[in-house]
């Protein structure tokens, strides 16, 4: 305010007055500048994974089935009840499977019965007169070898004489019911296929003797 020459109070300053007196009366504040920001570390770049090693591939044997072929001479024998083949052990009997194969290419078994037959031991057969007293007309001598008389062995029926086996024999039934057999007869040969024609002989009645009430025959018997 100031007093003018009239004695009063003058209130006519201007607004514009009064804010450039304030203005230069008053400086403002800068504001505090902001503080930069530390910078953001880069992180360490990540380290490649060594690469996995591949698996060393699993070889694979390729086991391939074949049928084992026999090294010994084979025979088929065809009954009324079925069929069975067997193998002749030329290494161990080469008389009695040379014997056998003869009879059997000259057709000497065909027709004949099996005679005798005992449930556990064995069956028999190929004696012409079809009683267990006939042969080929010759005799074989032994050959007694190692070859255990069980389940399917071929071996020659004789008599009390060890070398008058000719053209009878006889097939195993059981280990228990022939392995006294061993050694005192002679063993060339076994069934390869056919067990179960062998067993369903093998299963026949029978009188006391042996003797079944219906002889099963050989149909045919043949070198295969």
């Amino acid at each position: 305010m100031c007093v003018g020459t009239e004695g009063v109070i003058r209130t006519d300053f201007s607004l514009s007055a009064i804010l450039l007196h304030l203005m230069a009366k008053t400086t403002l504040k800068s504001s505090t500048p902001v503080k930069a920001k530390t910078p953001v570390k880069a992180k360490a770049p990540v380290k490649a994974k060594a690469p996995v090693k591949a698996k060393t591939p699993v070889k694979v044997t390729t086991k391939i089935m074949t049928k084992t072929i026999s090294n010994f001479p084979t025979a088929r024998i065809e009954t009324s009840l079925g069929n069975f083949e067997v193998e002749l052990w030329k290494d161990v009997a080469p008389k009695h499977a040379a014997n056998f194969l003869k009879l059997a290419k000259s057709g000497f078994y065909n027709g004949l019965i099996f005679h005798r037959i005992l449930a556990g031991f064995v069956i028999q057969g190929g004696c012409p007169d079809g009683d267990g007293t006939g042969g080929p007309g010759w005799e074989v001598e032994a050959e007694f070898n190692n070859r255990r008389h069980e389940a399917g062995v071929l071996s020659m029926a004789r008599s009390a004489d060890p070398n008058s086996a000719g053209s009878q024999f006889f097939v195993c039934l059981t280990r228990d019911g022939c392995k006294h057999l061993d050694g005192q007869y002679t063993a060339f040969g076994k069934v390869t296929s056919g067990m179960d024609t062998v067993e369903k002989l093998g299963a026949l009645a029978c009188d006391r003797n042996g003797m079944p009430k219906n002889p099963p025959k050989m149909v045919r018997v043949s070198v295969t």
